[in-house]
């Protein structure tokens, strides 16, 4: 943390005169007695989280290739300010270099870059989906429950239900997938879809039912990369996954019933009634720019420094492919 933060980090000594900040893994339960010990000693609480290109598998024992650090808030946590809504406001109030931002957004995409990249399918075919346009498909993301950022999206696990049956209410001829979580497919952390849930929902949702019935609503467990399956869609419904922010950038047109890090700057078609007068209209160019280039880090651990966004991408495609060669 040090490269970071250009403090020394040790354990927490509060008789330690020169301590200056505490700090903590983001706003997850696990980090209250960091932040209530910050706001007992008037020290001010500096927040670390993964960063949005983090590792091949989910879990701990691969260390992060980005982390993101927050000393206002957390960008999950919408019910109070973050760092990088700053960083979204001063990047779209002076010029930009479009271009590198472009260039930027191109080369995750064409390195099929996510949170998580550990996946067996590069390829839509390998789900043999009914449908063969996009605009006949529509993608429902799902969350692990528990997940930090649904309340933080002012969302609930209920918010998860109602998404779906708007998604299938309002696309009656369409085809609906539900993307599992990563953590989810590996039996991790459990999530808010199961066919049982399905199943239950059929029996009080006749669109749920038809949708059934007629083989259009499906999990996709399948350990898919996200970005050929945002491609393949047209709209998608969302909480606040990751994935909403991935979705706009293939394209897609996306719905949010939370209000999530990308939420409230006229990217998104808004469900939640939540609106924060923190955020306004800005482009796609701002926000992309502040959430990988002025919020993110990017590391290298051995030795420990931090580098280039650019050097991140090459890194954790060189993890990818090793990954791949060990399996």
């Amino acid at each position: 943390m040090a490269c970071l933060t250009l403090h020394e980090p040790s354990r927490l000594q509060l008789s330690d005169r020169s301590l200056v900040a505490i700090a903590g893994w983001g706003h997850k339960p696990t980090a209250q007695r960091a932040r209530d010990m910050a706001a007992k000693h008037h020290l001010p609480y500096v927040a670390f989280e993964d960063g949005f290109l983090r590792s091949v598998r989910p879990g701990n024992q691969e260390k992060p290739v980005s982390l993101v650090l927050d000393r206002t808030g957390i960008y999950y946590d919408a019910r109070q300010p973050s760092d990088l809504e700053c960083f979204v406001r001063r990047r779209f109030a002076k010029p930009m270099r479009t271009q590198e931002i472009h260039d930027a957004i191109d080369l995750i995409r064409s390195k099929r870059l996510s949170k998580y990249n550990s996946f067996d399918f590069s390829d839509i075919s390998e789900l043999g989906l009914q449908s063969s346009d996009r605009k006949d498909r529509v993608l429902v993301i799902d969350q692990t429950a528990g997940d930090a950022s649904i309340p933080g999206a002012f969302a609930k696990d209920e918010t998860f239900r109602q998404m779906l049956q708007v998604a299938i209410q309002e696309n009656r001829e369409a085809e609906i997938l539900i993307k599992v979580h990563p953590e989810t497919m590996i039996g991790r952390k459990a999530g808010h879809f199961t066919p049982e849930v399905l199943q239950a929902l059929a029996q009080v949702d006749e669109n749920c039912a038809k949708a059934l019935t007629e083989g259009r609503l499906r999990l996709t467990p399948e350990a898919i990369n996200p970005w050929p399956l945002l491609e393949a869609c047209a709209k998608v419904y969302c909480v606040s996954s990751q994935l909403g922010f991935e979705a706009i950038l293939a394209g897609c047109e996306v719905h949010t019933f939370g209000v999530p890090f990308y939420g409230g700057w006229g990217l998104t078609v808004e469900r939640n009634p939540v609106k924060l007068n923190r955020r306004h209209p800005v482009s796609l160019e701002a926000v992309f720019a502040a959430l990988y280039f002025d919020y993110s880090h990017y590391l290298e651990h051995d030795p420990v420094r931090e580098i280039s966004f650019e050097e991140a991408v090459y890194q954790l495609e060189e993890r990818i492919q090793l990954a791949r060669s060990e399996a």
